[in-house]
C-alpha cells in the first residue's frame, strides 16, 4: 500500500525512484553527448528494480536500446514490453541460442567461441574490442561478416586521461577498418562520456541514470533518482558503559538514546560502516554504533525526537550511493547491486 506521500506504508524499507530525476538525467545526458542512449539495465538495473527502470526509460525518446549482460535478462526485458534492441554483453552460450532467436536479441561476441555458437543463424550481433580493459573482447582481429550491427569497447580507468585516451586511440584504429558500413559504434560508459569521442555513434550508459557522478569534477548535470528509506524500530535510552550489538565494538561513552531501523547487511548496509557510518534523520546525522547486523541498525539519536515508525534515510539526494561507497570503501555500484529484494521499490 502507497501513501499519497509516495511512501509504502507497511513497507520497512523502501528504494525510491525518482521517475522526473531519471527523464532529467537521461535528456541531459544526451544534451552532453549529442548521441543516442543505449541503457544499461544489467543486474536487475544495478539493484535498482528492472521492472520499473526499464519501462520508464523506453518512455524517452533518448533512449534507443538497452544491454543486459545474459539472455536471462534480455528475456526478461522482452516479458515485460520492451521492443528495442537488447544487447546481451556476456554473449551467448550453446544453450542460449535458441532464445536469443525467439526473443530477437542481439549477443555481443567477444570470442570466437561465440561466433561458433551463432554459426550460420540469421542472428545479428555486435563485436567487442578488448583495447585495455583486459577482460572480454578481441585484441585486432576484423571479423568480416554480414550480419554485424555494431562494435564496442570499454575504457578500464575513466579517470586516467593518458590510458583512456591511449584506448580511444586504438578503438579509433579499429573502427576505421569497418567504416563505410553503417554500424552502431559504442565505447562511452558514464565516466566515459567526459571524452565525448568524435567517432562513436551511441553512449552506453548506466550509473548516471540515477544522478550518480563516476567522476568527482563531473560536467553533466545530473539529479538524484533514487532515495532509501528505512524505519525506526525501537527507540530507548541506554546507560553509560552498556554495550551496543555484536562483540560490544561500542560502549555507551554517557547514557544515550539509541534507535534500531529495519536495514542491516542483508538489506545492503555493508558491515564495513559498522561504528563509522551514519544515516540521516532529515538533517541530523545518526551515526552508526556497533556492529552492523543482518537485519537491523543501531544508531545514536541525541538530539532528536525520533520516535518508533520514524523514516530514516540510507540514501537520497544528501546522500548518494557515492557518498556511501566512499565511507564504505566500495564503489557506488556495488551497494547499488547490494540492495536486497525485500527493500520495496517504487516509482515516485
Amino acid at each position: 500500500m502507497i501513501t499519497k506521500e509516495g511512501t509504502c506504508l507497511g513497507c520497512r524499507s523502501v528504494l525510491r525512484i525518482d521517475r522526473s530525476a531519471v527523464r532529467h538525467n537521461v535528456r541531459e545526458i544526451y544534451r552532453f553527448s549529442g548521441k543516442k542512449i543505449i541503457a544499461v539495465v544489467k543486474s536487475d538495473a544495478y539493484g535498482m528494480g528492472v521492472r520499473f527502470v526499464a519501462p520508464l526509460l523506453r518512455e524517452l525518446e533518448e533512449v534507443e536500446a538497452f544491454a543486459v549482460a545474459c539472455t536471462e535478462e534480455g528475456v526478461f526485458l522482452r516479458e515485460l514490453g520492451i521492443k528495442e534492441e537488447i544487447l546481451i554483453l556476456g554473449g551467448v552460450l550453446p544453450e542460449e541460442i535458441e532464445a536469443v532467436k525467439e526473443y530477437g536479441l542481439t549477443p555481443v561476441v567477444s570470442d570466437p567461441e561465440h561466433l561458433k555458437v551463432i554459426g550460420k543463424e540469421d542472428i545479428k550481433f555486435h563485436v567487442n574490442y578488448d583495447t585495455g580493459m583486459g577482460r572480454l573482447g578481441f585484441i585486432e582481429e576484423i571479423i568480416e561478416d554480414p550480419r554485424i550491427t555494431g562494435i564496442m569497447s570499454h575504457l578500464s580507468s575513466p579517470a586516467d586521461r593518458e590510458f583512456s585516451t591511449e584506448q580511444i586511440s586504438r578503438f579509433s584504429r579499429i573502427v576505421s577498418r569497418y567504416r563505410g558500413r553503417g554500424l552502431k559504434v559504442h565505447l562511452e560508459s558514464s565516466a566515459g562520456l567526459i571524452y565525448r569521442v568524435p567517432f562513436t555513434t551511441h553512449v552506453r550508459v548506466g550509473l548516471a541514470l540515477y544522478g550518480e557522478r563516476p567522476l568527482r569534477d563531473y560536467p553533466i548535470n545530473l539529479e538524484s533518482a533514487v532515495s532509501i528509506l528505512t524505519r525506526l524500530i525501537s527507540v530507548k535510552e541506554v546507560p553509560k558503559g552498556h554495550p551496543i550489538s555484536y562483540g560490544r565494538t561500542f560502549v555507551a561513552p554517557e547514557p544515550m538514546k539509541i534507535g534500531v531501523v529495519a536495514f542491516g547487511y542483508a538489506d545492503g548496509l555493508m558491515k564495513s560502516l559498522s561504528n563509522r557510518g551514519y544515516l540521516l534523520y532529515g538533517s541530523s546525522r545518526l551515526p552508526i554504533l556497533g556492529n552492523i547486523t543482518m537485519d537491523m541498525t543501531v544508531v545514536g539519536l541525541e538530539g532528536t525526537r525520533a520516535k518508533v515508525g520514524d523514516w530514516v534515510t540510507v540514501v537520497g539526494k544528501e546522500r548518494t550511493f557515492g557518498d556511501l561507497a566512499r565511507e564504505a570503501g566500495t564503489i557506488p555500484y556495488e551497494l547499488m547491486c547490494n540492495v536486497s529484494s525485500r527493500v520495496k521499490r517504487e516509482l515516485i
